[in-house]
């Protein structure tokens, strides 16, 4: 598959740092597709894009390398993952650790890097082909983007760690990633991102990830040829569940089925809503293991102490919790696997779906990560 992922362009960002750029729904965003005059381009682009994309995804500004690590600490001592902080206190977090550690390690230019900006595109042909294959552009397309950082980091940077900030933005044409990457590693030396054409003076940085990049493309279309090692890939996952989507029903679509004498139509109905509260399931367990943890946090700040049977029943109370919780992931991507080929068998034999009006036809909507 051609250009699945596309290495835009790269920037320098001196004097002040500025990751509201990186929010796709900032304000400051906002404000330049304004006084572009594309509110309404952008506005049907997001639409489009958000009617698969995950929740999580829009707007969010995420962070890595020795930055995550930065941001976690609260100031009571406590430490909460940054996936958990809202996204202003997230970039809130990281402009301020960001701007600390760059004073640590002193620049003598007058208008010193405060951020190298890269940005990452994926191909329209290879966003579409993931969305058939009932696969998140958007978890595709980060996961590829912390590898090549990985890969950087290890190249250039090996017993040392870099931080960078990321946003995925859905307002153009390519699904595309925007990058601030920090100009001083954890350990205080600079982070170059070179497009010297001299390799003898200086380390081109950027044609090894244009190369990672390409790498990713290959596996990316090799992935998708194979169904079979596909499923085998996905189901290997921690978090398969993000990386699996499937066609949303609208209320009235699901209204239909349910008036429909069809067979097919009222399996579908049914499998859509056992992936609905199967979901809901999921999310309650996840909320309730963040309370366990916060309480044991908690615990130890305070030096509470406790008897090693019970410390031993916690732990083995803990870990039956996450096996249950990692064998309903498991399902759920399952039953949004079996769904979505149900879902594209019954659209390629009924040209509409089954409405109890027949003089009326309901849409079909694009995919949706659920």
């Amino acid at each position: 598959m051609k250009n699945g992922f596309i290495f835009a362009h790269k920037s320098t960002a001196r004097g002040r740092l500025d990751l509201e750029y990186l929010d796709e729904s900032s304000g400051r965003k906002a404000a330049l597709r304004a006084a572009k005059k594309l509110d309404e381009e952008v506005g049907k682009k997001l639409k489009g894009f958000t009617d698969y994309a995950s929740k999580e995804s829009l707007g969010q500004v995420h962070v890595g390398g020795f930055l995550h690590h930065a941001i976690r600490r609260n100031p009571d001592g406590t430490s909460t993952a940054p996936s958990k902080l809202s996204n202003e206190e997230r970039k809130r977090r990281i402009t301020e650790v960001w701007r600390h550690h760059l004073n640590r390690f002193g620049s003598q230019a007058k208008q010193p890097v405060v951020a190298h900006r890269l940005v990452f595109s994926m191909s329209m042909e290879q966003h579409d082909a993931l969305v058939n294959a009932g696969i998140s552009p958007d978890q595709v397309v980060i996961y590829s983007v912390k590898k090549v950082m990985e890969r950087f980091a290890e190249k250039f940077h090996r017993g040392d760690s870099i931080g960078y900030a990321y946003g995925l933005h859905h307002d153009t044409d390519n699904l595309h990633v925007h990058v601030a990457l920090c100009p001083r590693s954890a350990k205080g030396r600079y982070v170059g991102c070179s497009m010297s054409r001299h390799p003898g003076k200086h380390k081109n940085q950027m044609v090894f990830m244009r190369e990672w990049f390409e790498r990713e493309n290959r596996l990316r279309a090799e992935f998708l040829s194979n169904p079979q090692k596909m499923e085998q890939s996905l189901t290997k996952r921690i978090d398969q569940e993000k990386f699996t989507i499937a066609p949303r029903l609208s209320t009235a679509q699901r209204i239909a089925f349910q008036d429909s004498a069809h067979e097919a139509a009222n399996h579908l109905q049914q499998s859509y809503e056992a992936i609905l509260r199967l979901e809901a399931a999921i999310a309650e367990k996840k909320k309730q293991q963040a309370i366990l943890r916060a309480a044991t946090s908690a615990q130890r700040l305070f030096g509470v102490k406790k008897s090693p049977l019970l410390r031993a029943g916690e732990k083995l109370g803990a870990t039956a919790q996450t096996r249950t919780l990692r064998q309903m992931q498991q399902l759920l991507t399952k039953l949004k696997r079996t769904y979505l080929l149900e879902h594209q068998h019954y659209t390629q034999h009924h040209h509409t779906y089954a409405h109890h009006k027949p003089q009326q036809t309901l849409r079909r909507t694009p995919s949706q990560h659920l």
